[in-house]
C-alpha cells in the first residue's frame, strides 16, 4: 500500500501531469475556500452563443478559444474545475503506460509538451461537450425579475465585501438565495454576519449594491 502510494505521488508529479496537479489543486482550495465563504463564483462573460468565433482579432486570442470550444455560459470555476480533472486524468495515464519509455532528456520534454497540448485540446473539447446541455437549460429557464429583491435585508456570508468580491444570502421564503453583492469599500467596511439592504441592482454584472443596516 505505501509503495503504491509512493508510485502515485511519483506519477502525478511528473511533467506533464504535473500542470495538471496543480491546477486540481488549485480548484479543489477554491472551492473550498468558496464553501467557507471567502470567495464567490463569479461568472465570466466571454460572450452569446451566437458570437462570430472565426475571428479571433475581434473577440481576442484566448476569448475567441473558450467560443470555439464551447467554454462559455457557465461560471469559469466550473469550466477550469473540468479542464483540469480530464487533463488530469489524461496525463495521468500517458505518464503511466508512454511516458514511461523516456527517462530523461530532450525527448522527455519534447513528448511530455506534445503531449501537455494535445491533452489541454481534448480536456477543453470534452469540457464544452458537458457543459452544453448545462448551458442551454440554464438559457431555457425563465430568468427572475432581479430588481425586485431591491430593498430586501441579506446576510453577508463572505468574511468581506469590496467593490469586486462578496456575496450574502437571502431568504426568499423557499431555499434560500446566494446573491452577489458590492459595496464601497471606504463606507463601513462590511464583514460576514452584517445584515445589508439591497439597494440597486447592476444588471450588466449581476449584481446588488448593498448598504449597512446601520445606514438606515
Amino acid at each position: 500500500m505505501h509503495e503504491s502510494f509512493l508510485v502515485f505521488i511519483t506519477k502525478i508529479s511528473l511533467y506533464p501531469t504535473v500542470v495538471f496537479t496543480g491546477l486540481v489543486m488549485f480548484v479543489t482550495l477554491y472551492w473550498l475556500v468558496s464553501l467557507l465563504g471567502m470567495a464567490d463564483m463569479d461568472t465570466v462573460d466571454i460572450g452569446e452563443s451566437g458570437a462570430d468565433v472565426s475571428n479571433l482579432t475581434s473577440t481576442g486570442f484566448f476569448t475567441g478559444i473558450m467560443l470555439k470550444f464551447g467554454l462559455y455560459g457557465v461560471p469559469f470555476i466550473i469550466i477550469l474545475s473540468l479542464i483540469s480533472l480530464i487533463g488530469w486524468l489524461l496525463s495521468y495515464l500517458y505518464t503511466s503506460f508512454l511516458h514511461q519509455h523516456f527517462d530523461s532528456g530532450l525527448l522527455y520534454y519534447v513528448f511530455g509538451t506534445g503531449a501537455l497540448i494535445f491533452v489541454l485540446v481534448v480536456s477543453m473539447w470534452l469540457t464544452g461537450l458537458i457543459i452544453s446541455p448545462i448551458r442551454k437549460n440554464i438559457a431555457n429557464i425563465p430568468k427572475r425579475n432581479a430588481s425586485s429583491h431591491v430593498g430586501k435585508i441579506a446576510i453577508v456570508r463572505t468574511l468581506t465585501v469590496t467593490s469586486k468580491h462578496g456575496e450574502a444570502a437571502l431568504n426568499d421564503g423557499g431555499a434560500g438565495l446566494i446573491l452577489k453583492i458590492r459595496a464601497d469599500v471606504d463606507d463601513n467596511p462590511l464583514k460576514k454576519g452584517d445584515r445589508v439592504m439591497l439597494v440597486e441592482y447592476l444588471d450588466n454584472t449581476n449584481t446588488y449594491r448593498v448598504t449597512p443596516m446601520s445606514n438606515q
